[in-house]
């Protein structure tokens, strides 16, 4: 009885994730994924060169920005998991959120010449806001569009497959309609304007994906501290998440810088850009598959150190070498897509034990925090990063002067090498496989079955009290004091 209904479950869960479907809900990434590339490596590079603000200030506003930022995270988590609203607990943040949003992104990405540091604090400090009151809720709304180890890996490689077509996006746009010597201020402002326009049209496409209403029973209330506390591969989980981003924004912070001045190769940053992302969508339905077979966080592993070693391929290229530049951005695309798809879904998981614990459906807070390591990762990748250059001597009015090189490796490659390097100890031998996930799911109908949820009994008589003595008495097992 037990495993063939479980399949049978299974597989009902999954037929609602028709293409259709799928398609709607990765929509609204393509928009936000769209701001990535300009907030992560254009805005730093055009608040220094162009509006004439210091590196140290620069570096300190988007660290304030991040930081900030990673604190609404935790407060739009939480506060999406307890809305009540007749258009769904999700989806009318993601609606509240937009229009703020695009007012923002103009502000931000059509700085003045000259504007002050005041300027460059106060704008992206709303416009971090706002994205996360779209971006938390549609990533938590993800997670809850299917309970299933499998499920949940199609449903972001879909996600990730729109994040990847919206970067490629922001990275094609101005090779198509922009001069390749064209000033940084007039790739942001095009690339404004096009997010500007797209966004409202992706945002509306989810009105037509109903939320998916899940029974749980929570004898607990709990934040983001309790689930850290009580879910240890969940704090596992966020210090690995920390880790790595640390590293790919501190990479991402001065790779303009890199190809300026060091390949020698400043036209040809955006073209080597659309190569990175143009491979990472090849890789994405790789790399799901592999999910499936390996596991996904073994795949999330192989490809923390397959970037690891794209960047050590990235300091034996000479300057002004092209085709190997190019063939090492297509590595790091491809490296990076498993990085970037496989931990909402992690999360996803991780919710579900949380849940198990008593704690109810968290996935907002869960996603929240997530996205909080990020933002933190990332603020401080770029706090870190630019005062670094400074003290190491880099002098961007030197031009191509040899000492700018060694300021160059150290920041952009090999810090990077070794922070991301380390993380892979984190996340290799994670205790949440398809396995464990699956009795996990078993022991939440079960219960919720027996607290009165419209969910079957899928559980022979032994499975029901090796669950019950695992969720009760925290015998060892699923949830013993390891996790």
């Amino acid at each position: 009885m037990s495993e063939s209904h479980m399949k049978s479950t299974t597989q009902q869960s999954d037929q609602t994730l028709t293409l259709r479907r799928l398609l709607a809900f990765a929509g609204p990434a393509i928009p936000l994924a769209m701001l990535t590339t300009p907030v992560i490596n254009y805005l730093p590079a055009f608040y220094v060169a162009e509006v004439g603000i210091s590196l140290y200030w620069t570096g300190l506003a988007f660290m304030i920005a991040n930081l900030w930022d990673g604190i609404t995270d935790i407060a739009i988590g939480r506060l999406s998991d307890a809305t009540r609203s007749r258009f769904g607990k999700r989806k009318i943040w993601m609606l509240c959120g937009a229009l703020p949003l695009m007012i923002s992104i103009y502000y931000l990405f059509n700085a003045p010449i000259g504007a002050g540091k005041e300027y460059l604090i106060v704008w992206i400090s709303i416009f971090f806001v706002f994205w996360t009151i779209v971006q938390v809720p549609y990533m938590a709304w993800g997670a809850e569009l299917s309970s299933t180890y499998k499920g949940r890996s199609r449903v972001f490689g879909f996600r990730e497959t729109g994040t990847t077509i919206g970067i490629l996006f922001s990275a094609a746009l101005p090779l198509l309609f922009l001069s390749n010597d064209a000033p940084m201020s007039e790739i942001l402002r095009f690339i404004s304007y096009a997010i500007v326009c797209i966004l409202p049209f992706m945002i509306m496409a989810v009105m037509f994906i109903g939320e998916t209403q899940r029974h749980t029973v929570s004898r607990r209330r709990g934040g983001l501290i309790t689930a850290i506390k009580t879910n240890k591969p969940f704090l596992r989980f966020l210090i690995y998440h920390f880790s790595f981003t640390l590293g790919v924004s501190i990479f991402n912070a001065v790779i303009v810088l890199f190809v300026k001045y060091r390949l020698v190769l400043e036209n040809s940053f955006i073209s080597l850009i659309f190569l990175a992302f143009i491979s990472a969508i090849i890789g994405m339905p790789i790399c799901v598959r592999a999910a499936y077979r390996f596991g996904r966080h073994k795949v999330l592993s192989a490809s923390v150190l397959s970037t690891s070693l794209s960047l050590i391929l990235l300091l034996a290229i000479p300057s002004h070498s092209y085709l190997a530049a190019a063939g090492c951005f297509i590595l790091l695309g491809l490296s990076t897509s498993a990085a970037w798809a496989m931990p909402p879904a992690i999360i996803g998981d991780l919710s579900d034990l949380g849940n198990l614990k008593g704690y109810g459906e968290q996935t907002g807070t869960y996603m929240a925090g997530i996205n909080f390591v990020y933002k933190l990762g990332m603020g401080a990748g770029v706090g870190i990063a630019l005062p670094m250059l400074q003290v190491l001597g880099f002098d961007a009015s030197s031009g191509l002067s040899a000492m700018n090189d060694p300021p160059l490796i150290i920041v952009c490659c090999i810090v990077p090498i070794v922070i991301m390097t380390a993380s892979v100890a984190l996340i290799w031998n994670f205790p949440i496989d398809s396995n464990r996930h699956a009795r996990i799911r078993k022991c939440l109908q079960h219960r919720d079955s027996k607290n009165g949820a419209q969910a079957p009994d899928l559980m022979d008589i032994n499975t029901v009290e090796n669950c019950q003595m695992e969720f009760q008495q925290r015998k060892p097992g699923l949830i013993s004091t390891g996790i």
